[in-house]
């Protein structure tokens, strides 16, 4: 299984649509394809080097090409059945950098024999996951189009969040917010944001949050995490897909 190259004498520039995403573009966790792995630079590089073995291309400008990729947004149709996504350095500054590979049933037996993983490693867009999230952006998962550009968006201003971030509230001494005497509640944050010295949050709210039990959950939560001083900045979900730089920027304001 072989893939021709544009320039195989020179540069190892592969044929394929190319993208680099910004905040008006979203890469599904998935992607189209049926399967995906997640890999670091050298075994990636190595199945490169199998498949394109008659473009007389070596590890070296394989190495360099993709370095000039290992930022998030990147997305490369390498073939219809074949696409390759940047995905983090989660191992720390120095360390090798993580792509997923998204594939087809075609190469799925080419993948396992020719990389060095267990069939348990592949995942398909129907395999279990402990979040609920649809999108991904520079490694991070969210829930939807509109939490991915406040990211980038809060990325463009360097400053440094956690993103759908779980924790658990103390409910104890609290007559209104607890009335039903629970020692504790699990809390999923959109956003905690840290900036001068501070920390806040920013939530995405969607249509469902206008639902009167979902507001009323919103502001017990909002009074619980106030209580230790973090404070909650609600903007509305068009209002971030739409605006995400004005909103992060009368955000940052707040603090």
């Amino acid at each position: 299984m072989n893939i021709q190259t544009q320039e195989p004498k020179a540069k190892f520039k592969p044929s394929g649509d190319e993208h680099i995403l910004d905040e008006t573009a979203i890469v599904t966790k998935s992607s189209n394809l049926k399967y995906f792995i997640e890999l670091r630079t050298s075994p990636l590089i190595s199945y490169i080097l199998k498949i394109y073995s008659k473009a007389n291309v070596n590890r070296t400008s394989v190495s360099e090409w993709l370095s000039l990729r290992n930022k998030p947004g990147f997305y490369k149709e390498l073939s219809p059945n074949l696409n390759l996504a940047y995905a983090d350095q989660r191992d720390g500054h120095g360390s090798q950098h993580w792509w997923k590979l998204f594939f087809n049933e075609d190469y799925k037996q080419d993948i396992l024999t020719h990389i060095k993983i267990e069939i348990g490693l592949v995942k398909s867009k129907n395999s279990p996951d402990d979040s609920n999230s649809q999108y991904q952006w520079g490694g991070l998962n969210f829930r939807s189009k509109a939490e991915v550009r406040i990211a980038h968006a809060l990325h463009s201003q360097c400053v440094l969040f956690f993103a759908n971030s779980r924790a658990y509230m103390n409910l104890t001494d609290l007559p209104i917010s607890n009335i039903d005497n629970k020692s504790q509640e699990r809390v999923e944050i959109d956003f905690l944001v840290f900036y001068k010295q501070k920390c806040m949050i920013l939530e995405v709210d969607g249509e469902h949050h206008q639902q009167p039990s979902q507001k009323t959950r919103d502001y017990r939560r909002d009074r619980v995490l106030l209580r230790d001083g973090i404070r909650t900045a609600r903007f509305d979900a068009s209002d971030c897909y739409n605006r995400p730089l004005d909103v992060v920027k009368e955000f940052l304001n707040l603090f």
